[in-house]
């Protein structure tokens, strides 16, 4: 699975030039799980990510290219929670390396499930408001789960385990974006990108036009070698 390793490469090459810690090592807090997201209050909320003002984004993209994403990392970019002092813009970008799988409607349904893992992992006092449709990802940070320490180790730890217990996930990779860095308009064309390509494989896959010319996501597939094998392969059929 290599259709997004382009988006990969591309999103590593517009924040190489910015400052970034590497959370990895840190151990992980023991933290709560809930069954469902809770409700907070303002007065309960010690600061908001991603607010709505700001552009932010939040994709995520799977690879079986071993050495795009060959080990699990939490990457930070801007402050940690405990840092934070008011709301501020966010993005996170989630990388996965899952093993090679020649069935594309097995890969095809394994990212969706992805996609839709992160809504079914909820920490306790940090309450997310997106929906799985929005491109952004806005949460509340309650007061409480600050003096408790949460942090952005933990919470990328728990992202990994879900992961690859849950998944069979290989590695993952976690970016976290608490400031405001000049490419955020190029990283949200990416997380658009994302979005257009997992489109265009759907669109493959169910044969719903196999004529290239009249395909209104054929520049998607130009762009993306491995879509138009998948689609050759779907005609031969």
């Amino acid at each position: 699975m290599q259709v997004y390793d382009k988006v990969i490469r591309t999103t590593e090459e517009l924040l190489a030039p910015f400052p970034v810690r590497d959370l990895t090592e840190k151990p992980a807090k023991r933290w709560p799980l809930l069954t469902e997201n809770e409700f907070l209050l303002r007065n309960e909320v010690a600061f908001e990510l991603g607010d709505r003002m700001e552009p932010g984004t939040c994709y995520q993209a799977v690879t079986s290219t071993e050495h795009l994403v060959g080990e699990d990392k939490i990457l930070l970019y801007g402050s940690d929670l405990q840092e934070i002092k008011g709301n501020v813009p966010f993005t996170r970008i989630t990388w996965m390396q899952m093993e090679p799988e020649e069935n594309q409607d097995k890969a095809y349904r394994q990212i969706k499930k992805l996609e839709f893992a992160r809504f079914k992992m909820i920490l306790k006092g940090y309450m997310m408001l997106s929906s799985s449709m929005e491109q952004k990802e806005q949460v509340r940070v309650s007061k409480q789960a600050i003096q408790n320490g949460l942090d952005f180790a933990t919470i990328g730890h728990m992202l990994i385990d879900k992961y690859k217990n849950e998944f069979g996930i290989k590695h993952v990779q976690v970016l976290f974006i608490t400031e405001k860095l000049p490419v955020i308009s190029q990283l949200i064309e990416q997380g658009k990108k994302v979005d257009e390509i997992t489109n265009a494989f759907d669109h493959i896959l169910k044969n719903i036009i196999l004529d290239c010319d009249l395909c209104p996501l054929h520049p998607i597939c130009d762009d993306v070698e491995e879509l138009r094998k998948i689609h050759f392969e779907v005609k031969q059929k």
